[in-house]
């Protein structure tokens, strides 16, 4: 088949390619006799310390329960720059030493997929294993109807609010998702909340990947997306009318200076935004601000449009590369089963990807977190599932920055929409 582009979100790397029928070699395990050891390689990029030891811990777990049948060799790359993980995986499949398991951004799961760099798992899973995964974790792991790679945990944005703030303007934020703010009645909430120094919302994590991960959903939930189902096409999705409005909603609150388009880190924190658009991630950090009395609700909802919020985790997958596909396939099961899935949750302050590690994460059945709960387990949507994702955020972000400080929104979103089409049909149109 023909090669893909991969593409790191701010780089472009040229992968090494050829025909589908090419015998590749792999440099990453040992050759073994039978009944021998099998020696499997992993690679993952280095997190924080309390989720590098998730995986130390689970990675010895695993060696032990198959002593003398499978050994894991776990690599963690050290993310010097933003690029070094992903410029070693662009080498190594040039070289054809890609490692047996390997780490991936989910949203470059179809970019792997379509270039050979991971193979399919079906095989490997049984239909009650995958139905226990949260729906937008099978929906970012699937490509032309296979699936390629489990995600390590998920995420979600919702909407935190200063309770003091909210208390003084007589506000109630929701917390029954049926009744989940419509963007007209956050619109209203940040025009009351407004004035003396203080935003009414914190909405601009970066302008990079969050513009994707973030926004995409107000297409979403106006029932159109940025690209089409199948991830071909952008034209007449991220510049159709529906989307139109979203970005225009946008532009609105720019225009309206109800956000900070360039906001200090720590704005909501400080009480300089009576709401923000984040993430279980920024939890650890309230407690840094004791004065701060913070609550969550819903990610808002187009008015008589879809209930849906953002989602998206980092996932691993078997290599096109690997000799021993069946057992790097359950190193992958492993570290990605119930007991993985709830120790990574709680280390790390975020959801986890199987629906039952909630059953020991009860602090999720009541408020704040059943908020995040509901989302993930419900109404989440994972970015646009396409081979030349790079590309369709790099341009998306860039136009709803562009938006937000005045450009034409027809025009900004007709140029994402032509960019990412001839990308497609460039790299991955067969």
């Amino acid at each position: 088949m023909k090669k893909g582009i991969l593409l790191s979100l701010l780089a472009v790397s040229l992968l090494a390619g050829c025909s589908g029928g090419e015998t590749k070699n792999s440099g990453s395990t040992s050759g073994s006799a039978e009944g021998s050891t099998i020696e499997l390689t992993f690679w993952r990029p280095q997190a924080s310390e309390v989720e590098d030891n998730v995986y130390v811990k689970r990675i010895e777990e695993f060696n032990q329960a198959n002593q003398g049948k499978i050994h894991v060799k776990m690599e963690v790359i050290t993310r010097g720059n933003s690029f070094a993980y992903e410029d070693k995986i662009n080498a190594a499949v040039a070289s054809h030493t890609l490692p047996d398991v390997l780490a991936m951004d989910g949203p470059n799961i179809a970019n792997y997929a379509a270039s050979e760099i991971i193979i399919p798992l079906d095989e490997y899973f049984s239909k009650e294993d995958l139905d226990d995964f949260v729906p937008s974790i099978l929906q970012q792991g699937s490509y032309q109807g296979k699936f390629f790679a489990p995600g390590l945990n998920e995420s979600s944005v919702v909407l935190f609010y200063n309770k003091k703030i909210m208390a003084e303007h007589g506000i109630t934020p929701p917390d029954k998702i049926e009744n989940a703010w419509t963007w007209d009645e956050w619109y209203d909430v940040m025009k009351k909340t407004s004035k003396d120094g203080v935003f009414g919302t914190n909405m601009i994590n970066d302008k990079g990947e969050w513009m994707t991960y973030a926004f995409e959903q107000l297409w979403i939930s106006g029932g159109t997306d940025i690209v089409n189902k199948e991830g071909t096409t952008a034209e007449g999705f991220v510049n159709s009318q529906k989307g139109v409005e979203a970005a225009a909603f946008l532009q609105k609150l720019a225009n309206e200076k109800l956000f900070n388009i360039d906001p200090k880190p720590t704005e909501f924190e400080e009480g300089k935004a009576a709401t923000k658009l984040g993430g279980p991630w920024n939890i650890p950090g309230f407690k840094n601000y004791p004065d701060l009395e913070w609550g969550i609700t819903y990610f808002p909802k187009k008015p008589g449009g879809i209930q849906t919020a953002p989602s998206g985790s980092w996932a691993v997958g078997v290599s096109g590369d690997t000799k021993h596909p069946k057992e790097a396939a359950e190193v992958i099961k492993w570290i990605t089963n119930k007991d993985s899935s709830t120790q990574l949750a709680q280390a790390i302050s975020m959801p986890a990807s199987r629906k039952s590690a909630f059953e020991s994460l009860t602090e999720y059945n009541e408020l704040p977190l059943r908020i995040i709960k509901e989302q993930v387990t419900g109404v989440s949507h994972a970015r646009p599932v396409t081979p030349a994702y790079p590309v369709l955020t790099q341009k998306f972000a860039e136009a709803l920055t562009d938006i937000m400080v005045g450009a034409d929104v027809k025009k900004s979103l007709d140029n994402v929409a032509s960019t990412f089409d001839d990308e497609y049909k460039r790299n991955f149109a067969e």
